[in-house]
């Protein structure tokens, strides 16, 4: 048992390094989540503090400090660099894999593990988010800990769950707020409602529990809240929970159905077992019927010793496991399709609620404990033929070399090269239908996994470094030179900001809120080098007195339009 743990092991951490390592460093910082949080880690480290988080220089309030204190880990390992800044989240992935493995080997058996890692490692938004120094995958380690520690702890009516629980919810709460703790308990609450169990939670055991939680939380809180005279806590949860739920934060909002409709396109290429997985999960969670209870195969279901009130003793540990991740992923979808601001990483830590459901049905597909409508797996495979129709054609379109697209619209050139991508699940949909038709079973499942495999670990690896040719603020600061530590200079910024600006820069870019500030600010003797967009220095160079240059010019896709670097200083080596 331990050896084919082991060996799991290894070619789950295969699979993860596979989808996350190739190119991790290649592109420059996404904005704006990951040139925020990359910045906020890079300053914690220059002002030598673990407790108050600052980004360009003023006071960070939309994360908790998690994230930077793992980051600031890595570049003093490895130096500051895109790669470090993204390493925790490489590492967080990498770990929340093996716990979606154990979490699954406990609840179904271990071929149900190895395919629930492989399919959670390979889905595409948990590939994206593995490769952004953003805290999500921070998050989504601490949520399956706290779910894993939960489920093996309570079976048999066991209470050693709630002490390692609270403390991993802290840790969860140190990463992304409160949610690290309301959300697992709105889980536990719903799981032994439904289980009529409730009274488990009347237990003397949650004030230890909740002392524990308060010693791995609360310290960070009350230090960064003493140090900003509660400025941090106020706007933290005031504006970054209270109105993000109520309020659309930065225009994202979005339909009742937004995470729904998102799940099916950001689980790809899993997603084309979704609705399978769900239906056959939910009719996993019914209750022993009376007339069953007595069978054989019932009584060798049971847990030992089996659960304390009449009605539990009903379920058996699959039908509790099928509960219990209904429970978990239901709770998650109605609290985000509730809130008003929308964002598909919100849902991040269901994915492996849906890994394990898809690799449960499969499992049992296979060795033939299911038997399907003739429609659905052919139904399936036609959904990997749609994906790959809406690769091609996508990555085909958004190149520009089609025109399809209308004129001005955005375009990558490059991305047509990587189309070919889009073939891998088209070849894997034949050759699984030919499994099927064969009644090989376990190839079709093999062909799933490793197609997947391929198919995420390439889009993730090179189609970005065709989109990050079109970035700016990288490319500007190389070429305006306005990174040299040893120069005295200012930074300023009119109508375009990237928060990455900061990282490479390694200075503060103060904000001009009006063409007339730039006269002013230009006309001081201190060399200064203004990023402004190319439309609008048209504009507003007529009104500036002193000699200008230009020395940089980049094209944004984010602003569909060339960014300039404008200076007042005639030193031939301003620029590179």
């Amino acid at each position: 048992m331990r050896r084919e743990r082991l060996r799991d092991y290894a070619i789950l951490l295969a699979v993860s390094a596979l989808l996350t390592l190739p190119n991790l460093g290649a592109t420059s910082l996404w904005d704006v989540d990951e040139g925020v949080n990359a910045e906020a880690a890079r300053e914690m480290r220059d002002n030598n503090t673990w407790v108050v988080p600052t980004f360009n220089y003023q006071l960070r309030t939309a994360k908790p400090v998690m994230l930077y204190w793992l980051q600031r880990v890595s570049y003093s390992v490895f130096g500051v660099s895109e790669w470090s800044a993204r390493l925790p989240s490489v590492l967080a992935v990498w770990l929340a894999v093996l716990l979606t493995y154990e979490l699954a080997r406990r609840m179904f058996g271990r071929a149900t593990g190895l395919l629930a890692g492989v399919a959670f490692a390979s889905a595409l938004e948990v590939c994206t988010l593995a490769h952004a120094a953003t805290p999500d995958a921070v998050l989504l380690l601490f949520t399956v800990l706290t779910y894993y520690l939960f489920w093996t702890r309570h079976e048999g009516g066991s209470r050693r769950w709630w002490v390692p629980t609270a403390a991993a919810c802290g840790l969860a709460v140190l990463t992304k707020g409160p949610v690290g703790v309301a959300l697992p308990g709105l889980v536990f609450l719903l799981y032994f409602a439904w289980n009529r169990e409730l009274g488990r939670l009347l237990d003397r055991k949650i004030l230890w529990a909740a002392l524990v939680f308060l010693l791995v939380a609360g310290p960070w809180y009350g230090l960064v809240t003493a140090e900003t005279r509660g400025a941090w806590a106020r706007a933290f949860f005031g504006n970054e929970n209270i109105n993000r739920f109520n309020t659309p934060m930065e225009n994202h909002r979005g339909p009742v159905v937004y995470h729904a409709v998102a799940l099916f396109a950001l689980f790809a290429p899993w997603s084309v077992f979704l609705l399978a997985a769900l239906w056959y999960g939910v009719k996993g969670t019914k209750a022993v019927r009376s007339e069953e209870r007595g069978s054989e195969e019932y009584r060798a279901a049971l847990p030992a010793p089996s659960l304390p009130t009449p009605h539990s003793s009903l379920l058996t540990p699959g039908v509790r496991a099928f509960r219990f991740l209904i429970c978990w992923f239901g709770a998650y979808l109605v609290f985000f399709s509730a809130a008003a601001t929308k964002l598909p990483n919100y849902m991040l830590p269901v994915y492996p609620v849906l890994a394990i459901l898809t690799a449960r049905f499969l499992v049992r597909w296979r060795t033939g404990e299911l038997t399907l409508p003739k429609w659905m797996m052919p139904a399936a495979l036609g959904g990997l033929v749609l994906l790959a129709v809406a690769v091609v054609g996508g990555l085909v379109a958004v190149s520009g070399v089609a025109r399809i697209l209308p004129a001005g619209a955005r375009v990558f050139p490059g991305l047509e090269r990587w189309a070919v991508i889009g073939l891998i699940p088209l070849v894997a949909a034949v050759v699984m239908a030919r499994a099927a038709r064969a009644n090989d079973r376990a190839r079709f499942v093999r062909v799933m996994a490793v197609s997947s495999v391929a198919f995420t670990a390439l889009m993730a690896a090179f189609p970005p470094l065709a989109v990050d040719a079109r970035k700016a603020p990288k490319e500007l600061v190389r070429a305006s030179g306005v990174d040299d530590p040893t120069r005295d200079l200012r930074l300023a910024q009119l109508h375009w900001f990237q928060p990455s600006l900061v990282f490479y820069a390694k200075r503060e870019v103060v904000p001009l809120k009006a063409p007339e500030q730039v006269a002013m600010f230009l006309a001081v003797p201190t060399p200064g080098y203004l990023f402004v967009p190319a439309a609008l220095w048209d504009q507003i160079e007529p009104q500036v007195r002193v000699p200008t240059r230009i020395v940089a010019r980049h094209y944004c896709f984010l602003r569909n339009g060339d960014i300039l670097v404008v200076t007042n200083d005639g030193t031939p080596t301003a620029g590179r």
